[in-house]
């Protein structure tokens, strides 16, 4: 008896020639257009399309992201490098603002050296009480500065030495009240005594109730303390109120920012009689 596959043989070698001759023709078909394709070709490229669709669409979103990537990446070590180069170019104006401002400061000390008639030394202030009632400086005896050496700013008196040691010295500002300056009212000659009250300022005190004494008057000193050269500003009238007796308490205001000390100069006053009124 045939086997089944004997008996279905004629027709699957049927089944092979068609397909073969089908493959035969398909290859000669001409396809519209200009570009020649076989109609096989045509039913891969159908077939395989779909696929090649997906395909270019996930490669070319990968790629996609990964630029993106890159360009994120880029852009973020730029970012960097920019906060970098703001810092740098914020430290370096904030110096040069610094160094700007100091040499300002030290331009006026020189300027105030020059109108000086006596010797003069600049001096750093390296530390100070919490009520700016004394400093130190980074001069003393090694630089021939004494007890009652005067210490000025260019705006004003700033106090005398009371200590002195090699390299450093202790200057009592005029705001402690144990200070006291000779002082005259720069307007009308009218004369007192500058002392301190801490942190309310200065009190000018022995002046005559009826003397000619207004708010924004300045004071400067007179030179009679034998300390203080004459003319050196000490400070403006803030208020004027009633003494005891026949005389009246001038309040001042003095001109010397004592709270932001940096630079001070001090003079070596020669012993003797009253100094000279400076320029």
């Amino acid at each position: 008896m045939a086997s089944p596959l004997a008996e279905r043989r004629p027709f699957l070698l049927l089944l092979v020639l068609l397909t073969f001759n089908l493959i035969l023709m398909s290859s000669r078909v001409r396809g519209a257009g200009a570009a020649e394709r076989s109609m096989l070709q045509q039913a891969v490229l159908t077939l395989v399309s779909p696929v090649l669709k997906v395909t270019t669409w996930a490669a070319g979103g990968a790629a996609s992201l990964w630029l993106a990537y890159i360009d994120l990446r880029g852009v973020r070590d730029e970012n960097l490098r920019l906060h970098d180069d703001l810092d740098r170019l914020g430290s370096e104006a904030r110096q040069s603002e610094e160094a700007r401002l100091e040499a300002a400061r030290l331009r006026d000390l020189l300027d105030l050296k020059e109108r000086v008639e006596y010797p003069s030394v600049p001096a750093r202030v390296i530390g100070r009480d919490t009520s700016r009632m004394t400093v130190l400086l980074d001069r003393g005896a090694g630089q021939s500065l004494k007890v009652n050496n005067p210490v000025v700013t260019p705006r004003g008196v700033v106090g005398r030495i009371i200590e002195a040691a090699s390299g450093i010295s202790k200057v009592q500002t005029i705001l402690d009240p144990n200070s006291g300056v000779a002082a005259l009212i720069q307007r009308t000659r009218v004369q007192g005594i500058v002392v301190g009250e801490g942190e309310r300022g200065l009190r000018m005190e022995y002046v005559s109730e009826l003397a000619s004494v207004e708010v924004g008057d300045v004071v400067v000193t007179s030179g009679l303390d034998l300390i203080y050269p004459k003319g050196v500003v000490i400070g403006v009238v803030s208020s004027i109120g009633e003494g005891e007796g026949l005389t009246k308490i001038v309040r001042v205001r003095p001109e010397a920012d004592l709270r932001r000390l940096e630079e001070v100069l001090v003079l070596r006053k020669p012993e003797g009689g009253p100094g000279e009124e400076l320029p």
